[in-house]
């Protein structure tokens, strides 16, 4: 029996970085694979303005999501348009019986 949680009704499209290869020199060759992940929750934290010589907004974002969508440091995460940076280390949590289990990132997305 699967509980349909009201607070994870949001779509994301994770973008992972995959070695695919190698050029005529040795050197790696990366592409950029995209995948739409159901059931995740986007929440703004916080935004912040510089405006030393030029105007700068760091926005962050908080992602929970299924705890097997393959989130990593290195990934990227697109929802409404907008491309978000993964800060730091997702962290994954688990539950009593699995019912609330997620992964956690911190999102960032600097303008500017």
């Amino acid at each position: 029996m699967t509980i349909d949680n009201p607070l994870r009704r949001d779509t994301v499209t994770v973008i992972t970085r995959v070695l695919v290869g190698e050029d005529e020199r040795g050197q790696d060759v990366y592409e950029d694979q995209e995948r739409d992940v159901d059931h995740c929750n986007m929440q703004p934290v916080s935004s912040t303005e510089a405006t030393d010589d030029r105007v700068q907004v760091v926005t962050r974002w908080r992602l929970a999501g299924p705890p097997d969508m393959g989130l990593t440091n290195m990934s990227k995460v697109r929802h409404g348009g907008v491309l978000y940076e993964v800060d730091g280390e997702p962290g994954v949590f688990g539950s009593f019986g699995g019912l609330l289990d997620h992964i956690e990132a911190s999102l960032k997305v600097v303008t500017g």
